[in-house]
């Protein structure tokens, strides 16, 4: 697994698609523009209009909708479990799990986080998600004990593996997990927990094919290339992801 993680980390910049894009937008149009080579000016014309299409359309928040998000709109909270479990990854993910807790009155159920940090150069890195966990504890109605720290993980594959030990060495490997993370996130993560065999039952604490307003004008006025390229990316990096994961 060590492998995997150092291989992820060091490959991600070169995969993201915006990354990679702009990377051949800038040679295609040396080599095909300044140099004249035909070939390669068809392929930053290509390049520039596949570019241009997914920074102005949204097509990664299409994409993420129908391929990962949809089937988990309307997803309900099954209080009959045994655990929550709260994988590091967005601040929203525990601050979902304690309103559930709450609002279920699940008294008697722990949530088990399990922080992490995917920094390659960890001394040079701050772990803002865990610090604020442990602030919302003492600034929320919840008490310490009601929260399980598991050991750090560096990714979603180690969060499951951590879950899976304490699960074991508690004795409780068939417990019934309410799993909370981004809706966009449950397919890979449900991937996962198959190879731990645990009993999984997924809650989506954010959508990131969610829109507060609908129609032409609005979508117009919301135009944002930054944000068009950065869910293409989060769909492209989940979609690789996912297929890596299959496979381990």
């Amino acid at each position: 697994m060590d492998i995997y993680f150092y291989i992820s980390k060091i490959f991600t910049p070169v995969i993201v698609p915006s990354n990679f894009l702009i990377f051949s937008l800038i040679i295609f149009f040396y080599l095909g523009i300044y140099k004249k080579k035909i070939f390669l000016k068809k392929l930053f014309i290509l390049s520039f209009l596949f570019f241009s299409t997914i920074s102005i359309i949204p097509v990664g928040n299409n994409l993420i909708f129908f391929f990962l998000e949809k089937e988990f709109y309307g997803s309900k909270v099954d209080p009959n479990i045994d655990f929550i479990f709260v994988p590091s990854g967005g601040k929203d993910r525990i601050i979902t799990a304690i309103k559930i807790k709450n609002e279920y009155n699940l008294d008697d159920i722990k949530i088990l986080y399990s922080p992490g940090d995917a920094s390659l150069n960890k001394k040079k890195s701050i772990d803002g998600e865990n610090n604020f966990t442990k602030s919302l504890v003492l600034n929320s109605k919840i008490e310490e004990k009601d929260i399980v720290y598991l050991p750090e993980a560096r990714n979603t594959f180690e969060n499951f593996e951590q879950l899976n030990k304490y699960l074991i060495r508690i004795k409780k490997k068939n417990s019934k997990i309410l799993l909370i993370t981004h809706a966009y996130h449950i397919k890979r993560s449900l991937i996962i927990s198959k190879k731990f065999n645990l009993d999984i039952h997924p809650y989506p604490s954010f959508f990131f094919s969610k829109r507060d307003s609908m129609g032409f004008i609005n979508s117009y006025q919301n135009i944002s290339v930054v944000r068009n390229l950065s869910n293409f990316d989060a769909f492209i990096k989940e979609l690789i992801s996912s297929m890596f994961t299959s496979f381990l």
